[in-house]
């Protein structure tokens, strides 16, 4: 894959600055959003709805993190996810996968390597 058909997802440098970030995507032709973080130093994304609601995981507050800082949480019904992995660790969707979003970096800019994506401006 070419870098010229990768989509640019945000820098290091915005990721290390914000808790998570969000980017309007189509993702396999439907308009959704992104959710942009990292964990253990690492980059992640994912689609941004939990499967419960299908409602942003940051639709009651302006965090997607647990209070111990080790899951992700669906601010609406307190669902949690490995961060990792995407699984849901919450009995009602027990095993279900958030949609992971794949991310390579590439002199300190993060994009998606998705070849159903494309950004919404």
């Amino acid at each position: 894959m070419a870098n010229d058909k990768l989509n640019p997802a945000c820098t290091r440098r915005e990721l290390h600055e914000a808790n998570f970030l969000i980017r309007h995507i189509q993702f396999k032709k439907l308009p959704t959003s992104a959710i942009i973080f990292a964990f253990e130093d690492n980059a992640y994304a994912y689609i941004n709805h939990c499967m419960h609601m299908h409602r942003p995981l940051n639709c009651e507050e302006d965090a997607i993190f647990d209070d111990t800082g080790k899951y992700l949480r669906c601010s609406m019904h307190g669902f949690i996810f490995d961060p990792k992995t995407g699984e849901c660790r919450s009995p009602v969707c027990f095993g279900q996968r958030l949609q992971a979003l794949r991310l390579k970096e590439i002199d300190g800019a993060l994009y998606f390597a998705e070849k159903h994506l494309t950004l919404i401006e």
